[in-house]
């Protein structure tokens, strides 16, 4: 690949402890030259053979604290190991090292896992009535996590950062509000729907069957208005103390059951709204 001189910098000297190599991840001392997107290779210059990549030492050690520190889960890979690891299995440092160097795997760089995510809907979502779910499945496993909006476009785009190979990803819309029997039945339908997508089980007993999870009625007690809102069934205006039932219908009184709960008309369907959600 041809890269213009002055993109890259050449002459550059290193006397060790500061670069390794990418392949092998043995110490670098000698010279070197950098292009401009940041990458580092022996040689002074492209022309000296041969050009293996080296990266810095201290990325290696910092990325693997800097996740630790975080206290999240992540991958590390290892070549440096020769011993036991697994049920009477062991380690060759050779063979894997090999294996690395085919599948070009780069073991200077951390993969997050998926960690779990617990869902909040906002006061937009319940406005608009629901919102989505996002999921994340082990391929091998019945084991499930919920996750928020990025970890599913990493997992969706395959990226580098994140162990997408480990996990197959799903979202779904989640109903809030409206009748509380129409609510359940929606979301216990659009988890079984979900389960025939992905061809797995156990996405109920995760989420316990709770379909009605972030529901919230509509039955608000205790409004008031002054006049300009609803309209009794005579057709006079109403002023006074009134609720809302969990369908969305006004009736007059503080909370139902109180008086005779009569039936109330909204003057303006914005003006209803806005007592609903304000």
């Amino acid at each position: 690949m041809y890269v213009p001189k002055n993109r890259i910098k050449t002459n550059l000297y290193t006397s060790g402890e500061e670069f390794i190599l990418k392949s092998d991840k043995t110490q670098y001392a000698g010279f070197y030259h950098s292009l401009w997107n940041g990458r580092f290779f022996t040689g002074k210059t492209q022309n000296d053979r041969p050009v293996n990549e080296i990266i810095r030492q201290a990325d290696v050690i910092n990325s693997i604290w800097d996740r630790t520190t975080e206290e999240v889960e992540f991958q590390q890979y290892a070549e440096n190991f020769d011993g036991p690891v697994f049920d009477g299995q062991y380690n060759d440092m050779g063979m894997t090292m090999q294996y690395n160097e085919i599948t070009r795997t780069d073991i200077s760089v951390t993969k997050l896992f998926p960690q779990q995510y617990y869902s909040k809907p906002t006061l937009e979502d319940y406005k608009l009535g629901s919102f989505t779910r996002y999921f994340a499945i082990k391929i091998n496993e019945i084991i499930y996590l919920e996750i928020d909006k990025k970890t599913y476009n990493l997992l969706k785009s395959h990226s580098s950062s994140i162990t997408w190979e480990m996990y197959r990803c799903f979202k779904m819309q989640w109903t809030i509000e409206g009748v509380e029997e129409n609510v359940f039945d929606i979301n216990r339908d659009q988890v079984l729907i979900a389960q025939k997508r992905i061809k797995r089980l156990g996405l109920t007993n995760f989420l316990q069957d709770d379909y009605l999870k972030f529901y919230r009625s509509k039955n608000i007690n205790n409004q008031f208005t002054s006049g300009n809102d609803y309209a009794l069934p005579n057709g006079l205006s109403y002023q006074g103390l009134y609720h809302i039932m969990p369908n969305g219908v006004a009736m007059t009184g503080r909370f139902h059951g109180e008086a005779e709960d009569i039936l109330l008309t909204p003057l303006s369907f914005s003006k209803t709204s806005k007592n609903i959600f304000d």
